[in-house]
């Protein structure tokens, strides 16, 4: 017997109404919508979550994935497993839950920024069909709940089924406090730094065809504040379209913020950029950047495509 129906586009569990069985698809991706006008609660299909052709893994996050989904599926879970990731807009937290979410092989609910938190354990108490649960920047969603709103839900005390419950966040200091120190809600904690991507930079400017790598690279890391995936695949952009403009001035027109750059590095920055105009030196000496050190950290670069 199915366990859900299907009315036009919407997709709830199933009531003694008539409509078509319908069970969830493992691997695709629903929405969670409210109707306010008739206090119902449905699913609406959304084909598939938004992944790049490329994808660029640190052994950390595979070892991660594999940690949350090999406690998530043993016996020894709890009915709702929570899992927090937290940093700066576009340092890869949000792939992350993406790819725990694909990896999973379960129904993905992706819960919509306005939907009421007080509704959740009601809709999700029923089920006996294990889902993923996502969530996306839970601090903003405070014009319609608040992040407290979500710990009855994550206790799980009604659940008839798991629940892997993804979530994350910008900042983790606007998230309620009893969210930490509490595995039986959030069992994984991740947090992202500001650079966490600089590992990143050399492997993504070699994949856009950048020709002085070392200069650009030595850029990057050294003066741009925020080293988000945005940041970086955009300021490389440029640096290919005008490969004869300073990389001072290209950063100095974009939406990116950078370190003060001393005059001596100003110059070399620029020599650097230009291959077929002549450039004189300064007579003073010119402070040179040091090359960051390698990290330890094995990259693992797949072409994947969904």
């Amino acid at each position: 017997m199915a366990e859900f129906i299907k009315v036009g586009n919407e997709i709830t569990v199933k009531p003694k109404l008539e409509g078509l069985a319908y069970e969830l698809i493992k691997g695709k991706v629903y929405d969670l919508k409210f109707n306010r006008m008739e206090g119902k609660s449905y699913l609406v299909e959304n084909g598939d979550l938004n992944m790049p052709k490329k994808l660029y893994k640190l052994d950390e996050d595979n070892n991660f994935i594999n940690r949350v989904l090999t406690y998530f599926n043993s016996e020894s879970s709890n009915q709702t497993t929570g899992v927090l990731l937290a940093g700066t807009k576009g340092t890869g937290k949000t792939m992350l839950s993406k790819r725990i979410a694909l990896e999973s092989n379960l129904p993905i609910i992706v819960v919509v920024t306005d939907y009421p938190a007080n509704k959740l354990s009601a809709f999700f108490k029923n089920f006996t069909t294990p889902v993923v649960i996502m969530f996306d920047e839970i601090e903003k969603n405070d014009y319609w709940w608040e992040t407290k709103d979500l710990l009855g839900f994550l206790d799980g005390v009604e659940s008839t089924a798991k629940k892997l419950v993804l979530m994350t966040c910008n900042r983790a200091e606007k998230i309620d406090e009893n969210f930490f120190d509490r595995c039986s809600r959030v069992r994984y904690f991740k947090q992202y730094e500001a650079n966490s991507n600089s590992v990143f930079v050399r492997y993504m400017a070699e994949d856009k065809g950048v020709k002085n790598i070392d200069e650009v690279v030595n850029f990057i890391n050294e003066y741009m504040k925020v080293k988000s995936f945005d940041n970086i695949s955009a300021f490389l952009d440029e640096v290919v379209l005008f490969e004869d403009m300073p990389l001072t001035q290209i950063a100095k027109d974009m939406n990116i913020s950078t370190k003060e750059i001393k005059e001596g590095n100003k110059a070399s920055f620029q020599d650097a950029k230009s291959v077929s105009t002549d450039v004189q030196t300064s007579d003073e000496d010119e402070e040179c950047i040091d090359d960051d050190e390698e990290t330890d950290s094995e990259l693992v670069m797949d072409e994947c495509i969904f």
